[in-house]
């Protein structure tokens, strides 16, 4: 004999539970998660939101499991209807309710429901930094008491930061200018917060961030100042060289040339006899030289003050701007040809070149 899975009584040979215990169950999830909306809305106390599950718990045969899976459900909602601006009042709703619903901080937030709420609250008020709203210092005590209730890993918070950062940077960007204000804005930005505008994950290359990064980079540069950065370069550095961009998955091509002989034969063919032939004259050729562009590899091009390098397992290149004698730019790379008679054509693909010659137009070589 089977065992109903929700009463424990007998359910028959082939059956593992009664229609009208599922029923009671199925019920008492409704009654659960309409609870939960209500509680969020103002609708009904703490307390009766704690009895009310307690009841079905007792009645409707719920588990942690269930009021896991309802409490998640129920706040996904409250995450996608909730609007700026943001209250103390909605931070102490989801503290109590935490308490309230009795079952593990983790059991709710398996899918990242907390996770999303806790992001959206924090970048409503990074938000409110970036239009003048708020002064970071307070957005920063706000962001910490959000992230005390509803926690997030470094790695989520670095993300966000980056996000909002970004947003940020292409609402200052409408105009194709940056003012003096929102410049500052951005430094004590990605100052308070450890972040670079220079030295991003890939998929920031090329964004906002790094296009106000660039600017505010030219701006040192036409003032007579080497700008100080983190990124660090594989390779051994001069003496007051430092770093000032670097580009990921850059695939670097080496001009060579490849020598043949062509030509033919003057003369007459004898046969003597079946199978063997005789020629007589002499072979007449000269050597050709074909260049071609031979794939040397991929890796990171970092651009100094100095040097053009470029690092990968398969080889190191350096490059310095006083042997540079031309520069053909290119709508993903550009060529690059050096002093010297033996010296080949190099050509760097994968990143727009307009702001390295921008870069090599300020620096003095």
């Amino acid at each position: 004999m089977g065992q109903c899975k929700y009463c424990g009584e007998d359910a028959g040979l082939f059956s593992h539970v009664h229609k009208e215990c599922e029923e009671k169950h199925h019920q008492g999830i409704i009654a659960l998660e309409d609870g939960i909306r209500r509680y969020f809305r103002d609708d009904i106390k703490g307390s009766e939101l704690k009895q009310l599950s307690q009841n079905l718990r007792q009645q409707n045969f719920l588990t942690d499991p269930d009021a896991a899976i309802s409490s998640a459900k129920c706040i996904d909602e409250y995450t996608q209807n909730s609007r700026w601006p943001f209250h103390s009042h909605q931070l102490d709703l989801i503290r109590d309710y935490i308490n309230i619903i009795g079952v593990p901080y983790q059991s709710i937030n398996v899918n990242g429901s907390l996770d999303k709420l806790s992001q959206k609250m924090v970048r409503g008020f990074l938000a409110e930094y970036f239009t003048g709203q708020k002064p970071m210092q307070r957005v920063m005590q706000i962001s910490q008491q959000i992230m005390a209730v509803m926690p997030l890993s470094d790695n989520q918070k670095y993300d966000m930061y980056l996000f909002m950062l970004n947003q940020a940077a292409e609402n200052y960007m409408k105009d194709g200018l940056l003012t003096d204000d929102e410049e500052k804005r951005i430094d004590e930005y990605t100052f308070m917060l450890g972040l670079s505008t220079n030295n991003l994950p890939a998929k920031y290359q090329g964004s906002e961030i790094s296009r106000i990064g660039q600017i505010k980079m030219i701006k040192q540069l036409q003032r007579g100042i080497i700008p100080q950065t983190n990124i660090t370069a594989p390779i051994l550095l001069g003496k007051d060289e430092a770093v000032l961009w670097s580009y990921d998955g850059v695939t670097m091509w080496q001009e060579k040339i490849k020598k043949e002989f062509v030509g033919g034969h003057s003369g007459f063919t004898f046969r003597i006899v079946k199978g063997v032939n005789y020629r007589t004259g002499s072979f007449m050729g000269h050597p050709v030289e074909h260049s071609y562009m031979d794939n040397v590899g991929t890796g990171t091009l970092y651009i100094t003050n100095k040097h053009i390098i470029f690092h990968s397992s398969e080889r190191s290149v350096k490059i310095p701007y006083k042997k540079i004698i031309g520069l053909n730019p290119y709508q993903d790379g550009m060529g690059v040809q050096q002093d010297g008679a033996n010296a080949k054509k190099l050509v760097f693909q994968g990143f727009d070149c307009s702001f390295v010659m921008n870069i090599m137009s300020f620096i003095s070589v």
